[in-house]
């Protein structure tokens, strides 16, 4: 049996992070993905600038912009600054250069290897059985890690998603509660590519026949006939991120906004802090405290959202004319870096 000081379950941003702030320490550290490529998930690739400041480098970007059109019922308004503060990037380049940046500190990373079982100190995968004093869950919302400490909630977000050719040049939200519940719909363009997708809490799929509207709103802008529709959730439930030598990071902790599904910062974040507090026992997690207290405010916005359906109209309407003003629109840009 093979031993590891730590051994991390999924190669997300919140995996790669964790275990190259591991690695650097010393630790030998093994991470497990399932998958046979890095970041192949659903997700719109928007990156703010708060994103860079974690070093990601800004030139493996698709595209930059320095205005979001933003759709309501009624209007349509330009959250927009005179440098850019937010872009586009495809999931998987991010994923390849974080998995480099993690080898290089010394991590060993083996893709295809799904973890079957979890053990008190050893996961099986395929044959092998893998020794660990600590465990690090940052396998997504479906967290095998998460499952095998008997959390069964259900608080996640749906998102569904086309990836299309077809050429838009600009940014684009939009918000319509009898179409898509409390939450949005994105265009985001890549350049060769644009997302075209949609995100609402689970609680409103049903009755809201959300996937079928998705692709009502779609036609009308591009045709879906030979194009794949994704799906996934978006786990945003807390439930805690240190359990005795585990650990759960990134969506695997619900560190994902109940607002708006953003996660890449949330996880990268997490990834870091979870990294420190198992090389210094000492370390307080000011990172995750900050991200805490980011969603306990996000997280009561969605509450109120979801219960009144007629204040959340009029409020979304307010929010989206006074971004007409310039100080207001950076109040919101500010808000998310």
């Amino acid at each position: 049996m093979k031993k590891y000081d730590a051994v991390v379950v999924g190669a997300g941003p919140a995996g790669l992070k964790c275990s190259e702030t591991l690695a650097k320490t010393g630790k030998k550290v093994l991470v497990l993905e399932k998958d046979s490529i890095f970041g192949d998930k659903i997700c719109a690739g928007g990156m703010t600038l708060k994103d860079f400041k974690l070093g990601i480098p800004s030139k493996i970007t698709d595209m930059k912009f320095k205005k979001v059109i933003i759709h309501t019922p009624n209007q349509k308004t330009e959250v927009k600054q005179k440098n850019f503060f937010i872009s586009t990037m495809d999931r998987k380049v991010l994923g390849k250069w974080m998995a480099e940046q993690a080898e290089k500190a010394g991590a060993e990373i083996r893709l295809n290897s799904c973890v079957k079982k979890i053990k008190n100190n050893h996961v099986v995968s395929g044959r092998d059985k893998i020794e660990f004093k600590y465990l690090i869950g940052a396998d997504g919302s479906n967290s095998i890690v998460r499952k095998s400490l008997g959390f069964k909630d259900k608080d996640y977000a749906v998102a569904f998603q086309y990836i299309t050719k077809k050429k838009f040049n600009n940014m684009e939200l939009f918000f319509d509660y009898d179409k898509f519940g409390p939450g949005y719909a994105w265009i985001f363009p890549h350049g060769k590519y644009t997302s075209v997708g949609i995100c609402s809490d689970s609680r409103n799929i049903r009755k809201r026949k959300l996937r079928k509207i998705f692709n009502s709103w779609c036609e009308k802008k591009f045709s879906t006939k030979k194009l794949e529709l994704q799906g996934g959730m978006i786990r945003y439930g807390y439930k805690g991120h240190k359990f005795g030598n585990k650990f759960l990071v990134g969506d695997a902790a619900g560190f994902a906004s109940s607002f708006s599904g953003e996660g890449i910062y949330f996880a990268i974040l997490s990834g870091i802090d979870v990294a420190k507090k198992i090389s210094d026992k000492r370390y307080t997690c000011k990172n995750i405290e900050h991200i805490l207290n980011v969603k306990k405010i996000e997280d009561k916005i969605m509450e109120h959202w979801k219960k009144h359906k007629t204040l959340a109209e009029i409020e979304i309407e307010m929010i989206t004319f006074l971004s007409r003003s310039r100080w207001i629109s950076k109040e919101i840009i500010d808000h998310f870096d």
